[in-house]
């Protein structure tokens, strides 16, 4: 039998919502070991003078218990 913890994390870029998921991704296998999963459970953006100036995106990612 398995265990699996989750985790809840924000990500932003200035490219795009995608982005900002793998940039969260990135930072976070740095000290995380074993992510298996990530599920997007949000995105906004910032708009300034009517343009996007960042994207945002709130992450659930589940992985491993060792």
């Amino acid at each position: 039998m398995s265990v699996a913890k989750v985790v809840e994390l924000v990500g932003s870029s200035n490219k795009s919502f995608q982005d900002a998921v793998d940039t969260a991704i990135l930072r976070a296998s740095k000290t995380v070991r074993g992510i298996r999963g990530v599920d997007v459970v949000g995105q906004k953006a910032v708009v300034k003078s009517g343009r996007v100036t960042e994207y945002r995106v709130n992450l659930k990612v589940s992985f491993a218990v060792e």
